[in-house]
């Protein structure tokens, strides 16, 4: 049993490696103040949707509520803003400009966004196939993308400038004013960067920010072989500021088909990877923070092998894996401790009639919930969307009765925390 200190030292922990937020009311139980929240691309006409949490910990809304109604999308992303605020990039179908929406601020209730601003698109390119976003240490949204080719591109808000002001203050004791010199930080004149294309072509893309700020990319090529690349600064403004992709597979390893991350309570980012073989696989950086990473391992073998693969952290700071083998039976595995990687191994909890996209977030008292997203076409109810949640925080038990938000027509989402929940 984890005891009350180090649960108060992996919370205060994420909120470092967070942004500020608000206190909670003092009867809503929670480990950050948050709702969840989908975002969706919905039904043949591609309408750009989502559904939140009521509150806090709270019960889903009824219906969807539309983010944008004048375009048919295609791909889309969402994650938040560095003031806790959900954002999303998506691409209309059509091919015409990338668009970047957020909620605005002090937001009360979903659908309540910020007009569309056109972010443009890569000289030559007409689709993108994927987005994925990160916010890095800075606050600053990041944008990645990969084409129609595979090509891999990228685009970020730029970081403000800092001026000089002059302005009068008033030392303690003193009843008379002086005057001095501070730096200001004000937002710079062109809010988003040119896109800039990174070197590599890739099939699937993740992204995800380290404790130290930085952003690194994980991807598999069409080939099933798996890649990572790192920012070597934060912040990072130019392609030069990468590593360049290298492989990270081997012969031992096989190719890959399914990956996920997670940030650990000592800061170390993990990749989880599905291999040839359905089995996972699990390399973390060794240090943390370091451009070092420990040796594939893996926290366990599933006979069956695995389908689909979600990560995420729970309310203590350590990370839950839910892999759905290829009996369609969903396990759980539940780490004890970072530093020696020592797991639970892998345990069936539930099930599924079909083969699904999975997804792991937390709620705002550190309780996980399950989506799980129906991928067989022509079958209905393809494009259904459910979700279940732990029993307690830290609890080894999940609920049973999926909660349905959607019967169907989900064509991709993306599951995201809104920092800032009505109350």
């Amino acid at each position: 049993m984890k005891s009350s200190s180090a649960t108060s030292s992996s919370a205060g922990r994420r909120r470092r490696l967070l942004q500020p937020r608000t206190p909670p009311p003092a009867d809503v139980p929670f480990f950050e103040l948050s709702r969840l929240m989908v975002v969706a691309v919905q039904g043949s006409k591609g309408q750009l949707v989502c559904k939140g949490q009521t509150k806090p910990n709270g019960p889903w809304e009824a219906n969807w509520t539309p983010v944008e109604t004048t375009h048919s999308f295609g791909p889309m992303a969402a994650g938040i803003t560095g003031d806790g605020r959900v954002a999303v990039v998506a691409q209309p179908a059509s091919g015409a400009d990338v668009l970047y929406i957020d909620e605005t601020a002090n937001a009360v209730g979903t659908g309540v966004w910020n007009a569309p601003v056109d972010i443009g698109k890569p000289p030559g390119v007409s689709l993108f196939t994927q987005f994925t976003m990160a916010t890095d240490g800075g606050g600053r949204i990041e944008v990645f993308g990969l084409d129609n080719s595979g090509a891999i591109w990228w685009k970020y808000q730029n970081p403000g400038t800092i001026v000089q002001k002059t302005i009068q203050v008033t030392p303690p004791g003193t009843k008379t004013p002086i005057t001095i010199t501070v730096n200001v930080t004000q937002p710079p004149a062109t809010p988003w960067s040119d896109w800039h294309q990174l070197p590599g072509g890739l099939a699937t893309l993740r992204a995800v920010r380290g404790a130290d700020g930085r952003i690194i990319l994980f991807g598999i090529n069409q080939q099933g072989h798996l890649y990572r690349d790192e920012q070597k600064v934060a912040p990072a403004l130019a392609p030069s500021d990468w590593t360049g992709f290298v492989q990270i597979d081997d012969a031992a390893t096989g190719i890959f088909s399914a990956l996920a991350t997670a940030l650990d309570k000592t800061g170390a980012v993990n990749l989880f990877a599905v291999n040839q073989g359905g089995q996972v696989l699990h390399t973390r950086q060794d240090p943390p923070c370091s451009s070092t990473w420990a040796a594939w391992s893996t926290p366990g073998f599933i006979l069956a092998g695995v389908q689909a693969l979600a990560a995420s952290i729970d309310g203590d700071g350590d990370i839950v894996l839910v892999a759905t083998d290829r009996t369609k039976t969903h396990n759980v595995n539940q780490q004890w401790e970072a530093g020696t990687q020592r797991w639970t191994g892998w345990i069936p909890f539930n099930y599924t009639g079909w083969p699904v996209q999975t997804a792991l977030d937390y709620n705002a008292d550190g309780r996980l919930s399950l989506f799980s997203h129906w991928l067989v076409q022509n079958v209905p109810p393809y494009g259904g969307l459910w979700c279940i949640s732990q029993m307690k925080l830290d609890s080894s038990e999940f609920e049973f009765e999926w909660t349905q938000l959607a019967n169907g027509d989900i064509q991709q989402y993306a599951v995201v925390r809104d920092l800032t929940p009505p109350v």
